[in-house]
Order: structure tokens, then C-alpha cells, then sequence
């Protein structure tokens, strides 16, 4: 099984998508990316906006060979929509033309994610080879075992942001668990996932540290500490990938505890992390933009935060 990192913060974007190559069977996990539409009371900087277009050649680059995708919830930074926009780095392309897609049910989301996921369906589903809603479902592909979650809380139970689905992808004795946007985890339903599915790597979305103080608290950051070592400790992964939220704080260390090994997309690389968003401000006041850039972002931003 080939695992490739396609984009994420580590990468200068607001990201989980990998590719996953099983001997030639080929699946996008969450085929999507989208910058802040504000970050210290400013739009992305330039670099961002070239960190974003890299990520869709790189894409559609891998797309070639590409027979299944799967969408773990509705935030924009996990699909690709099908229309034109600067925050995601799209140009009205539909990616889902001949794909199989294992997606999120819509009807089990809050208010935002059932009118994404709607119209995502009502715009694409016509091309797709196949348009699935994958919660709490099991697959086989040759054999190739697929595992679906059901739904798990987007951070905390009762959040407003709503559901997302984990998926298990195993094959001839190794199994990867990708668990995105459970901000740490905070909730045992992530945990049990995990469990069931006994990755020998693992890919988690981890804690909101760059909210810590604001939407989260110390009791909030010690319950993921304690929910991610219980994993770790039970599930003994050969490796563990964290990130996404985590790294939207430059100070994103503080929120993971120091017995824990892990990596991130770009280290998985064998690169350095590139947060661009962490470090936005600094951007500014080392290489303003010249006033006519302001102009891409005249038009007010729908809400394209998580």
C-alpha cells in the first residue's frame, strides 16, 4: 500500500487529502483544500494563494489512475465543489466524472454540510460512476477490505459542526485508519473507531490549538491528550500522522503529548512543515501585496471556515 500526502497545513493549505495506491486500485481521501478567507483580520497572502494552486496541479496530476474517492464530510476544505473559487483554488472543474465516490450522508449533518452536500450531488452525481453514501457501511474490492464509521463528532460531542466519517482501507495484512477533523480526538466514538480497525498507520485529525483559549479550553485540550494516548497505547500503530487543525498555531507542539511519536504529512515526506496560515501576519510585514491584489477579495467570502 502507497500512501501520498496531496495537501494539508503542513503544505501552506487547509487540507487532509492523501492518495492511497493499493497495488494499482487507486482512492483520493477527501479531495478537497480552501485557504481562510480571514487569518489576523487578513485575506491569504499571496504564497497561500500559490500554496493552493500547486495543490490542485498536484491533484490532478495524481488523478490519472484515480477509480475511487471519499469525502469525509462537507467542509470545503475536504470535497472539491463544482464552481469557481479563489479560496479553493478552482476553476469550475468536476472532479468526480467517472469516479466512484464513497461519501458522507448529508442527511445526518448540520445546516451548512446538508446544503453542500446537496448541491455537490445535485451537480455531480450525474458524471460519477458510482455515488455512494458510506456511513457505517463495509466494502470489498477484490481484496482489498474497505471500512466505513459511522458518524463521529466534528471535535466535541453536541458540536455545531456536525459529523464526519472515518474510513479503514486494509489489504494484505496492513491497514491504514484515516480519522480526519476529530480536533484531538474529543470523543470516544474516534477512539473506538480506531480500536476496531487496529491501523498499522494512523491518520487523525488532531486538536484546534490555534482556537485554544477562544472555542477550546484546558479541559478541552487534556480530554484530547488523554482520548489520543489511549489510542496510541491500545492500537500501537507503526505510524501515526497528526495534523490538520493542529497545525493552524505556530505553537502546535503544546497541544500533542511528548510520549507520543508522530508525524506530519510534510515530515512524512521527508520535508519541513510550511505553515503559511500560522504565519500570515508575518507574511504581510515582510512582503505586502500591492493594493490591486485586495481586489481578489473584494467580494464578501461566503463561510468557508470550518
Amino acid at each position: 500500500m502507497r500512501i501520498v500526502p496531496l495537501g494539508e497545513e503542513s503544505f501552506g493549505i487547509r487540507s487532509m487529502c492523501v492518495k492511497v495506491d493499493v497495488e494499482g486500485t487507486v482512492f483520493i481521501l477527501d479531495p478537497g483544500a480552501s485557504l481562510a478567507p480571514r487569518r489576523f483580520g487578513l485575506p491569504p497572502h499571496p504564497l497561500e494563494i500559490d500554496a493552493i494552486k500547486n495543490f490542485r496541479k498536484r491533484l490532478y496530476d495524481n488523478f490519472k489512475d484515480v477509480e475511487y474517492l471519499f469525502i469525509s464530510h462537507y467542509h470545503r476544505d475536504h470535497f472539491t465543489p463544482v464552481y469557481k473559487s479563489v479560496y479553493m483554488g478552482t476553476e469550475g472543474e468536476n472532479i468526480y466524472k467517472n469516479k466512484k465516490v464513497m461519501i458522507k450522508n448529508y442527511n445526518n449533518a448540520n445546516y451548512s454540510q446538508k446544503v453542500r452536500g446537496y448541491m455537490l450531488e445535485k451537480d455531480a452525481k450525474s458524471t460519477s460512476s458510482d455515488w455512494i453514501f458510506a456511513d457505517g457501511k463495509s466494502f470489498k474490492i477484490g481484496d482489498i477490505s474497505i471500512k466505513v464509521s459511522d458518524p463521529i463528532p466534528h471535535g466535541k460531542e453536541g458540536s455545531k459542526t456536525g459529523f464526519i466519517i472515518g474510513i479503514s482501507i486494509k489489504h494484505k495484512g496492513f491497514s491504514l485508519t484515516y480519522i480526519p477533523d476529530v480536533q484531538g480526538p474529543l470523543t470516544k466514538k474516534a477512539v473506538m473507531f480506531a480500536k476496531e480497525t487496529k491501523p498499522d498507520m494512523l491518520i487523525l485529525g488532531g486538536f484546534p490549538y490555534y482556537l485554544f483559549g477562544y472555542v477550546f479550553n484546558e479541559e478541552d485540550l487534556e480530554l484530547s491528550k488523554k482520548l489520543l494516548t489511549e489510542i496510541i497505547v491500545e492500537t500501537k500503530p507503526e505510524t501515526t500522522v497528526i495534523g490538520h487543525h493542529l497545525l493552524r498555531s505556530k505553537d502546535w507542539v503544546n497541544a500533542v503529548p511528548e510520549s507520543i511519536s508522530f508525524k506530519t504529512y510534510a515530515s512524512l515526506l521527508g520535508m519541513e512543515e510550511r505553515l503559511l496560515e500560522a504565519r500570515r501576519k508575518e507574511l504581510y510585514e515582510k512582503e505586502k501585496p500591492p493594493p490591486e491584489y485586495f481586489e481578489l477579495f473584494k467580494k464578501k467570502a461566503k463561510d468557508e471556515e470550518d
